[in-house]
């Protein structure tokens, strides 16, 4: 495949793609045809069938490749040796993580705006449970405290996931080092430490 064809290749599918998010916004997934994307992307429906079975495949593939570059990116147990956690790498791999997102916000703004988008939000809280959950097995590391994974992975999943979709819905009014900071203040020292209140038990 020549080096043109590609770069044919990749600049239709970035039509169809943004043709695909701006139609989402403006009328919701469940009401757009093929059709429709082709118009607005400007080609025909040929060349979308190319590309994508139908709206559904198109949704799929778009899904599988943000998620596949989180996964890359998301790996904290890169940065654990000898059973200590490098908090600076932890940083940077959540810098990453953050710059990806805004890379891609429009895709993930208009998929969790959009309320008939099909399981997009059951997906991504999915994702990430099952990403937590395989690097928890990867540090392999011993609890201080009894708490069942489940409720760990999820409590941590939940919380970051919840994080990124609050920076989304207010337009990512921090830089992605301060988001990284904060999250890893949160992690290593938990909610209660900002609290200027006394505990009893």
């Amino acid at each position: 495949m020549s080096e043109k064809h590609d770069l044919r290749v990749i600049r239709t599918k970035k039509l169809i793609k943004d043709a695909f998010l701006e139609l989402i916004s403006q009328k919701g997934f469940t009401s757009i045809t093929v059709q429709d994307i082709a118009g607005t992307a400007t080609i025909g429906r040929g060349t979308f069938y190319l590309h994508y079975k139908d709206k559904y495949d198109l949704l799929d593939q778009l899904t599988d490749q943000a998620l596949a570059k989180l996964s890359e990116l998301i790996q904290p147990s890169f940065h654990l040796r000898d059973n200590k956690l490098n908090l600076e790498e932890l940083k940077q791999m959540l810098i990453h993580v953050f710059d990806a997102i805004r890379s891609e916000k429009t895709f993930f703004k208009t998929m969790l705006s959009s309320h008939d988008t099909p399981n997009f939000t059951q997906q991504l809280t999915q994702f990430f449970f099952n990403k937590f959950t395989a690097e928890y097995e990867n540090l392999n590391l011993s609890q201080k405290k009894e708490v069942p994974k489940g409720i760990l992975i999820s409590y941590l999943s939940s919380a970051i996931l919840g994080v990124i979709i609050w920076w989304l819905q207010n337009d990512m009014m921090y830089a992605s080092e301060y988001m990284a900071e904060q999250i890893t203040n949160l992690l290593i020292n938990g909610p209660a430490s900002i609290f200027d209140v006394e505990y009893e038990i």
